[in-house]
Order: C-alpha cells, then sequence, then structure tokens
C-alpha cells in the first residue's frame, strides 16, 4: 500500500478582536481560549491530530495557558507558536500599527528578534518549547526561520500558495504551490527547516494548470466579464481551502476528492481559535455561526478518518517524516 496522505488540523490560537478596527496594540480578550477542550473533543473523537499555533497574547494570560498547557498533554497535540507583532512586546507607542507592520518580516530586525524572544520566553515560562511556527498573517522569512532554527524550531506553516494581498508589504506566495521545501541545514549538526504549505489550491486537477485558469479569469478583463463565477457557477473549477470556517471551505469534501487522487504528502486544515466563539472574529458573528464551523469540522474529520488511505500527524510528525524519506 502506498505511503498515506497525512492530515494535521492547524489552529490559529489567538486573542479576539474586531478585525476591521486595524491592528491593536492594546491588550486583548483570549476568552475565546475557553472554547478550545470542546474542538478538542471533536478532533480527538475523530482520532485527529492537531497544531495550536499559541501567541503572546494567549500565552501571557494565566487561565489560557492552564488550557493550553492541558492541551499538550493531549494524544496528537502539538503547541506551536505564533506571534501578532503588533500587540507583542515590545509594543509600538500606539493605539494601532499600520497594515504594513503587522507583518512581522517587515520590522527592524532588532524589533522582529525581540518579539519573537518575547513570545519564546512565555512559552518557557509555561514549560512548553515549541518547534513548529505560524506567523500571523503568514508573514515569515530566511532570517526569521533561521533564528527560530537556533532555537528548535524547525517546521513553518506560514505559505498560503497562490495567494498574496493588497496590503502595503504583503507576502507573496502566488508561485507556491501544495508541495513542502525543504531548506537544507546550514552546517554539520544543524537541522533543516521545513516549510509545510497550508492546503489552498483549486478544486480540480492538475492544480497547476487550473489555478493559471482561475488567475487568468481575475485580470481585470476576467472580472469585467465574472469569469471566476462563471467557472464556479456551471462547476468547471473554483478555489478552495481545508478551512472550517472560510466560505472556501464550503468546497471541502469535493476538494479533498480532488487531493486524494493526487496525493499530496500531506494537507493541512485551518481555522483560528476565535471563530470558536460567538463574537470572536467576522466569520462567527452569532451562536449559529460557531455552531457551523464546529459541525463542519466534525463533519469533515470524521468522513476523513474513514479513509485508509489518510492518516493524522502533527506539523513536527509530518516534517519527521518527510525528513527520513529525504535521507
Amino acid at each position: 500500500m502506498p505511503d498515506p496522505i497525512r492530515y494535521c488540523v492547524t489552529v490559529d490560537t489567538e486573542e479576539e478582536w474586531d478585525w476591521q478596527s486595524g491592528y491593536p496594540t492594546s491588550p486583548t480578550s483570549v476568552r475565546n481560549i475557553a472554547e478550545l477542550p470542546k474542538f478538542q473533543a471533536v478532533c480527538e473523537t475523530a482520532g485527529a491530530a492537531v497544531v495550536y499555533f499559541a501567541n503572546h497574547a494567549v500565552m501571557s494570560d494565566p487561565t489560557a495557558t492552564a488550557i493550553i498547557r492541558d492541551l499538550a498533554k493531549r494524544p496528537r497535540t502539538e503547541i506551536g507558536l505564533h506571534i501578532h507583532p503588533w500587540n507583542t512586546p515590545p509594543v509600538a507607542p500606539a493605539p494601532t500599527v499600520s497594515a504594513r507592520d503587522s507583518f512581522l518580516h517587515n520590522l527592524p530586525w532588532e524589533e522582529q528578534a525581540a518579539k519573537l524572544t518575547s513570545t519564546l520566553n512565555a512559552f518557557r515560562a509555561a514549560g512548553l518549547a515549541p518547534t513548529s511556527f505560524r506567523g500571523g498573517r503568514y508573514s515569515t522569512s530566511k532570517q526569521i526561520q533561521d533564528f527560530l532554527r537556533d532555537r528548535g524550531i524547525w517546521v513553518d506553516c506560514s505559505v498560503l500558495p497562490g495567494n498574496t494581498w493588497a496590503d502595503d508589504g504583503a507576502p507573496d506566495y502566488r508561485h507556491r504551490n501544495l508541495a513542502p521545501v525543504r531548506l537544507p541545514p546550514r552546517h554539520s549538526g544543524d537541522k533543516p527547516v521545513w516549510e509545510l504549505p497550508l492546503t489552498f489550491a483549486a478544486t480540480r486537477r492538475p492544480f497547476g494548470f487550473w489555478k493559471s485558469v482561475l488567475g487568468a479569469a481575475d485580470t481585470k478583463i476576467g472580472r469585467t466579464i465574472r469569469a471566476t463565477g462563471v467557472l464556479d457557477r456551471f462547476g468547471i473549477v473554483s478555489r478552495a481551502w481545508l478551512n472550517f470556517e472560510n466560505p472556501l471551505g464550503n468546497r471541502i469534501l469535493k476538494f479533498l476528492a480532488a487531493l486524494r487522487t493526487a496525493r499530496p504528502p500531506f494537507v493541512s486544515f485551518t481555522l483560528h481559535s476565535s471563530s470558536l466563539m460567538p463574537g470572536g472574529s467576522p466569520y462567527a458573528r452569532t451562536p449559529a455561526d460557531a455552531a457551523r464551523i464546529l459541525e463542519t469540522a466534525e463533519r469533515t474529520l470524521s468522513t476523513v478518518a474513514r479513509w485508509p488511505d489518510f492518516a493524522p500527524a502533527t506539523a513536527t510528525e509530518i516534517a519527521t517524516h518527510l525528513e527520513a524519506a529525504h535521507r
């Protein structure tokens, strides 16, 4: 039997706030973390592996940290590092930061290193040593990776393939696909860095061809004739994301069917912790929204659990397997 497709659930584990209000530097609530045990129970029932990428706001709150430490003891569970640079010490002396400065890689290096260090220190204070990372707003860089690699973090889950944003200084992953990328050790005794992209692509194979078609449909001319909507409406092709909260996640099972035939080495599901709490994010404005997200996760993971060609694994377990195969 061929090697199974390893799958992981990733949770950006962070504060809740009004996403339309900019990027506030003031302390914010992390009440949504109390919803994680309920989500964990869904994942455990389905036998899924989970990575909670926790940021400084979470790890500096005693109640939230206690929940994270309890989750760390669960089977098939990993606690990774996440960072929101706008509210991670040292904090700018302003109520908000610009969109450009919400991406860690745009800050002066000394400031990047200080924010990463303060987050790592919060993990150490909780007795946790992360080995995986996801940058806030999917921000990363070789310099960030090398800094984290020197501190035992060698799995980077920040890449959102085929995407960029209009915000000034946003990452540009339009050239990336679903394939993992290995950055080799820098010297003897060093670890590699494995970049494990989120699973975002077209709903049909070959993914590269249909990505090009959708890219052409998204040009000025394509938007004029609403080409993307036509392709979607007639069931030809559309973009899809293994995201339990985002509207693109409505195509999860169709997307998974295409992935199952393509047989990538791994797939990565995702959501924000704040979307598990009513009012916590734009995706969960009401109790019904939050319930829908949880139900989508439960339905999807219980389906995948029945597929013998899929196997649960955390991000670090996936990277460890990829590294062994590489060798």
